[in-house]
């Protein structure tokens, strides 16, 4: 059987809305917890000024560098229906803090972060 005027596609940009909405408060429960579960380093440190990399701003330490880095990304991509994949995502970490992914290793935050708030982001998403 067929059913004229149906059109699928109608309410995708809503439900998408909705659905985006959701990602994005779960991904800030995920971010807070991120940035109470990061360590904080003890070193404050200038740009070096001598050596092969002087003068690079990478080259400094700052205490909580890092956790200032934490930040939940959305894609400029992210398009109105289906069609498209939507992430969202929590990044940590950037050029002046690329110790990122070597803190994880060594410390896991970010996956405690995740792991301890899947409670409250299954109760956001309304997963049970």
């Amino acid at each position: 059987m067929r059913v004229k005027f149906f059109n699928p596609q109608k309410f995708d940009t809503e439900f998408k809305g909705i659905a985006l909405k959701r990602l994005k408060e779960a991904a800030n429960v995920i971010e807070k917890e991120a940035i109470n579960q990061c360590p904080v380093g003890t070193i404050n440190r200038p740009i070096y000024k001598s050596g092969p990399y002087a003068g690079q701003i990478w080259t400094s330490r700052d205490k909580g560098r890092l956790k200032g880095s934490i930040r939940t990304v959305i894609p400029y991509n992210t398009g109105k229906t289906f069609t498209t994949k939507t992430n969202v995502r929590v990044y940590a970490g950037h050029y002046t803090a690329y110790y990122a992914a070597i803190v994880e290793n060594g410390k896991h935050f970010m996956r405690k972060a995740k792991n301890k708030s899947m409670k409250k982001v299954k109760q956001i998403i309304g997963v049970q």
